[in-house]
């Protein structure tokens, strides 16, 4: 009761202060009514469904956003391609395939939850390249993590989501940042980024980047799991008898069934459709469509199944919201204008300092962000034009800042369109996100802007 009226109080405040000099009172009335949601989700007064529904309510209510803004969210592509990949990948696990893949990476790296992490993130490292898109390459990667939880016992629905699967998922959660780091094709916004430094001189390539990101990127993916089992573990750490219990399940399951061939090579088919869309010029939500269909058509997956599917609409309904309202901010020039507010003040600072603060708020302000490639449009160019005016190393800062784009999405849930089919499992909980993706993304900026800094000073110096 304390804090819900204390975050009530907040909001109010905060909506009755006058806006900042050259500021929309607009734009910071939805400031005000955004944070207010965030922080009603971060100190647990509200779950984040009822924050966003009350938070889209007063925002209309009170006519700072219109209805058309304030529901456009639910028109958007990244919503429902995660609502179909929430769909596809529990078809993969009815149709047996998910546990089937599950069961044969149990019984070569399942004598540790520390050796299933690193398989489950070496997996995604390696495939990476191929996905132009991180959503669709975390419809891949979930159903195989979902089904590796539930075959060693670990399932929310019993209670026992610690036990194995809320570690797996986070890793996995976490990873998908880091392996968007390692390759320039893993994210759909890196070539943009990769464009807008063009401008500077500086060519960004394939190779290049790649060369630039391996050394930060391996240190980092080395220390995740590590981490992760210190201080979000498992209860199940060893399972020196798994292995022999996957070969033993598998000898029962036999040869594949007729419905996890057909999921299988429905899942081919989206692979080689997602990693090819950019160069087909086909929409990466409407290829999951077509691979939900086409499991509908061959009865793998029913109408009946998805109607028990409540928690894919839970998810849908808050991230749309948050969407709309983050993209608003963004269209109203309040992310520009808090960027350009923050380069200036860094303007008195010392070189490292500058370089580091720099880096530092770009990351914070993805808090206010749900979209990564809304984040680099909005502000990586006037980070990036700050830097280059204070006489920085540009090369440097601009690998910093695209790197960033990719490894702070576990910031919050909203963060990456990815964390909320990990979220909408059941294994993870919002407040985890926040806790520990936070500790995560400071983890990583450190590693990248210590030994990932140098290593590229290093490599360019050349």
């Amino acid at each position: 009761m304390y804090k819900a009226a204390g975050i009530f109080i907040l909001g109010i405040t905060l909506w009755s202060l006058p806006a900042p000099e050259g500021m929309e009172a607009q734009a910071w009335h939805l400031f005000a009514i955004f944070i207010t949601t965030i922080l009603s989700v971060v100190f647990r007064v509200f779950s984040i469904l009822v924050a966003s529904i009350l938070g889209l309510v007063i925002a209309i209510f009170t006519q700072t956003l219109s209805p058309e803004a304030a529901f456009s969210g639910f028109s958007n592509n990244i919503v429902l391609l995660i609502v179909m990949a929430f769909l596809i990948a529990k078809s993969v696990v009815k149709s047996g395939l998910g546990i089937r893949i599950a069961l044969q990476l149990i019984m070569r790296f399942g004598k540790t939850a520390l050796g299933l992490a690193y398989s489950l993130l070496a997996t995604d490292l390696l495939i990476a390249p191929a996905f132009p898109s991180n959503t669709a390459r975390s419809g891949l990667l979930f159903p195989i993590v979902y089904s590796v939880a539930k075959a060693n016992g670990s399932d929310p629905e019993l209670g026992t989501e610690k036990k194995l699967g809320s570690y797996l998922m986070f890793t996995s959660m976490a990873g998908i940042g880091l392996s968007s780091s390692l390759w320039l094709t893993a994210m759909a916004v890196n070539p943009v980024g990769a464009a807008i430094v063009a401008n500077y001189g500086i060519t960004i390539n394939f190779s290049n980047w790649l060369l630039a990101a391996s050394l930060p990127t391996i240190v980092a993916a080395v220390i995740l799991p590590w981490v992760l089992l210190k201080v979000y573990p498992p209860t199940l750490k060893i399972t020196p008898d798994a292995p022999g219990y996957a070969k033993e399940q598998l000898g029962r399951m036999g040869n594949m069934s007729k419905d996890e061939k057909i999921t299988l090579a429905v899942f081919i088919l989206l692979i080689i459709a997602w990693a090819l869309s950019d160069i087909l010029g086909l929409d990466r939500t409407a290829i999951a469509f077509l691979g939900l269909a086409l499991l509908l058509l061959t009865g793998v997956y029913t109408p009946a199944d998805i109607r028990k599917e409540g928690e894919a609409l839970i998810t849908m309904i808050w991230f749309a919201i948050l969407f709309s309202m983050s993209m608003a901010l963004y269209n109203m020039g309040f992310m520009n204008y808090v960027g350009v507010l923050i380069a200036k003040e860094i303007d008195g600072f010392s070189e490292p300092a500058a370089f580091f603060l720099l880096v530092f708020f770009y990351v914070v302000f993805h808090y206010l962000f749900v979209s990564q490639t809304a984040h680099l449009l909005a502000l990586f160019g006037v980070f990036l034009f700050a830097g280059v005016d204070l006489g920085l190393h540009v090369a440097g800062l601009a690998y910093m800042l695209l790197f960033a784009t990719n490894y702070f999405s576990v910031i919050t849930p909203q963060g990456s369109s990815c964390n909320v089919l990990y979220i909408s499992s059941g294994y993870i909980r919002v407040d985890e996100v926040y806790k520990y993706g936070g500790l995560l993304t400071l983890l990583f900026f450190i590693i990248y802007n210590t030994i990932g800094l140098g290593w590229v000073v290093w490599v360019f110096s050349f």
